[in-house]
């Protein structure tokens, strides 16, 4: 009786073991679609905007479908507006005050602000030093980032998203990327793209088809700052989205919002509601296809 209580025993434990193993590997499958799911690999921009962080900074914007593609090389003593209320940095610095901060979220903002355009994904050391200098690299010199670098360094990417950008650098030549230029846009004290001059000559160099197709229109509302507001409409406004509004309002929600009057959100709405960390609404805007009340993004994004 023993013997057979002991063999039941054992063929309970088999069957636990087996399925917790099925439980295990369903769990594990489902991350994993999970992330290929909202890997770059679906994304439906068709321009991928990404920043490689150290002594040698480079901004790759990617043309996933036309073959268009520019970068930005960053020098360190550069100084660069960093959102959230931080002020002006080098970008040589910059680093340093983000590992302090422990907001790693810092280079996609700053990034996006610098360039007006939406940065998707960022790469750094772990533990980066303080960088000095004024060497930029230009068309010849402009090194692409390593294996290594995609690979290994910390980012905001998952695993499928550095093999996409792997992908998209793999077998290109310096002579297909075109280098913004933005030296004769510096100010007296080098803060960078303070000039509206800048934005003028470059809008349209970075934006996606699929929001131009859309054309739709968006109003932002905000509390308090105005520059702030005009900040973040540059930014949207670089990726080929319309702004037609910016006005103060005495909205005190937390949360921000993307209001559309749709029963099927738009790309636009939807892009818009991921990149700032927005929820998504339906709505009835007055004075334009969308509207983005701003709420807590006014102090995330804060210009001084």
């Amino acid at each position: 009786m023993k013997g057979k209580f002991k063999i039941f025993n054992l063929k309970f434990e088999i069957i636990g073991k087996y399925f917790i193993g099925i439980f295990l590997v369903f769990l594990f499958g489902i991350v994993i679609f999970q992330q290929y799911s909202s890997s770059l690999f679906f994304q439906k921009k068709d321009r991928v905007n990404v920043v490689f962080y150290g002594k040698n900074t480079v901004y790759y914007s990617l043309g996933k479908y036309d073959g268009v593609h520019y970068f930005i090389s960053f020098y360190p003593d550069v100084k660069v507006k960093v959102p959230g209320g931080y002020g002006n940095y080098r970008v040589g610095g910059l680093g340093k005050l983000i590992e302090l901060e422990k907001k790693s979220d810092l280079f996609r903002k700053t990034f996006s602000v610098t360039t007006a355009s939406t940065v998707d994904r960022y790469f750094y050391t772990a533990t980066p030093d303080i960088y000095y200098g004024k060497e930029e690299m230009d068309e010849d010199s402009l090194v692409f980032p390593t294996y290594k670098d995609i690979f290994f360094s910390t980012s905001n990417s998952n695993v499928f998203d550095r093999f996409f950008i792997f992908f998209q650098l793999l077998g290109k030549r310096k002579r297909q990327f075109s280098e913004i230029d933005y030296k004769s846009f510096l100010g007296t004290d080098e803060e960078f793209f303070q000039d509206k001059d800048f934005a003028k000559k470059y809008q349209g160099f970075l934006y996606n088809r699929i929001y131009r197709k859309e054309k739709k229109t968006v109003q932002i509302q905000y509390e308090k700052s105005y520059k702030t507001a005009l900040f973040i409409s540059k930014i949207i406004e670089g990726d080929g989205i319309r702004t037609v509004d910016l006005s103060d309002t005495n909205f005190t929600k937390g949360t921000c919002e993307v209001i559309e009057d749709s029963e099927t959100f738009s790309q636009t709405a939807k892009d818009m509601s991921g990149f700032f960390g927005c929820i998504l609404k339906r709505g009835r805007p007055t004075s334009s296809d969308i509207l983005m009340k701003l709420g807590s993004v006014e102090k995330e994004w804060g210009i001084l």
